[in-house]
């Protein structure tokens, strides 16, 4: 660490340490599943089509390359003590954290409508469907209702 860093560069400094190990595991747990996938279709030949296969596959592995990317990012901003400064300024800006809250308070009310429907039209399609997307609904419901507790007591 730089001595003429600032204390708030320096927490968000830890902080950024604390976000690429997360990164970190998760990349390693996109690659387990791979790993399993691909252990799993060619030595114990599960019933998996080709095409889930593949798309697995290239889901997994494009999110390791996304958190890749990020570590990578943040590893930059923490060795660049005016990256660092920058990425702070711009991660902590009101203006910034409010179009983040708007973006995701309408990316949840869409998602849950989405689920409802989903839920809606499954009933009448297939009775896995129903149950998956009104299962995704209850997870989606209960993560929001945890969160919202939890952070009203601690902020």
């Amino acid at each position: 660490m730089n001595k003429e860093a600032t204390k708030s560069d320096q927490e968000y400094r830890k902080k950024l340490k604390r976000q690429n190990l997360i990164y970190l595991m998760i990349v390693i747990f996109m690659l387990a599943c791979s790993g399993i996938l691909f252990v799993g279709t060619t030595w114990y030949e599960l019933a998996i089509k080709d095409r889930a296969v593949g798309f697995l596959l290239g889901f997994f592995l494009s999110l390791s390359v996304v958190f890749m990317i990020y570590i990578i990012r943040n590893r930059r901003a923490m060795n660049d003590s005016e990256k660092l400064k920058k990425q702070r300024i711009a991660k902590t800006d009101e203006r910034n954290l409010e179009i983040a809250s708007k973006a995701l308070q309408i990316t949840g009310y869409v998602m849950a409508t989405v689920l409802v429907l989903l839920s809606l039209i499954g009933s009448f399609i297939s009775k896995n469907l129903m149950f998956t997307a009104s299962s995704l609904l209850y997870v989606f419901l209960t993560s929001y209702l945890i969160c919202y507790v939890y952070f009203r007591k601690k902020l």
